[in-house]
């Protein structure tokens, strides 16, 4: 069952259209709000839809513009970016292999939480300028062990060295997008966002029982 109050009934209708549009069928939810459908543990409006295959990124803009609004878009190519109303819409052709087949609930295509973790890691090892991937990284910790992210990390981005975001995930100087993390279960306190990272790197196969937000 999907946690769908985590995001707001016009981002999740606009999702419910988007999914079924005939256009779009090869392309899934990823990141942030895909996390939160899954796990309800904040907030999140942006929708980021990715394909493995590529797509005529002038041609998609046209037609996201014409049908829903697009607006602000940047294109370039097999990428598209916009906002439709205030929600801001990726649709992006990511080449990475997935590591479980997507998954389908209520309409919804969603990658899986393996996938999503590998890819959170790689934006903290790669940037790791939003506040928000190292909160979901933490709030993973519950379904994920930091061993099993870095193995879905490894199956995934073959090559690339799995030490960067175990020395990211502690870095903390580069993040720049602060936006408000907005928690559905108890208030989030940086300092246990922090605490719970720290005590992921020392417990590398331990599963918690609880999000790392402060409860009454």
């Amino acid at each position: 069952m999907l946690h769908t109050e985590s995001i707001e009934s016009g981002t999740l209708e606009a999702l419910r259209w988007l999914m079924c549009d005939e256009a779009l069928r090869d392309f899934s939810l990823v990141g942030g709000t895909a996390l939160a459908l899954y796990m309800g543990h904040r907030r999140s409006i942006d929708l980021g839809l990715f394909t493995l295959r590529p797509f005529d990124a002038p041609q998609l803009r046209a037609y996201l513009a014409d049908k829903y609004g697009l607006s602000n878009a940047f294109v370039r190519e097999s990428t598209v970016k916009g906002t439709v109303g205030r929600i801001k819409i990726d649709c992006i052709t990511y080449t990475y292999p997935l590591l479980e087949p997507v998954h389908e609930a209520d309409g919804l295509r969603l990658c899986s939480l393996r996938d999503i973790a590998a890819m959170k890691l790689s934006a903290i090892a790669d940037s790791g300028t939003r506040l928000k991937d190292f909160v979901d990284v933490a709030c993973l910790s519950t379904r994920l062990s930091l061993g099993d992210m870095l193995r879905a990390y490894d199956a995934k981005y073959r090559g690339m060295n799995p030490i960067s975001p175990l020395k990211a995930l502690t870095y903390y100087d580069d993040i720049r997008e602060r936006e408000p993390i907005l928690t559905l279960r108890g208030s989030y306190d940086w300092a246990l966002i922090d605490a719970r990272l720290r005590s992921m790197l020392d417990n590398m196969e331990r599963i918690y029982e609880a999000y790392p937000f402060a409860f009454d």
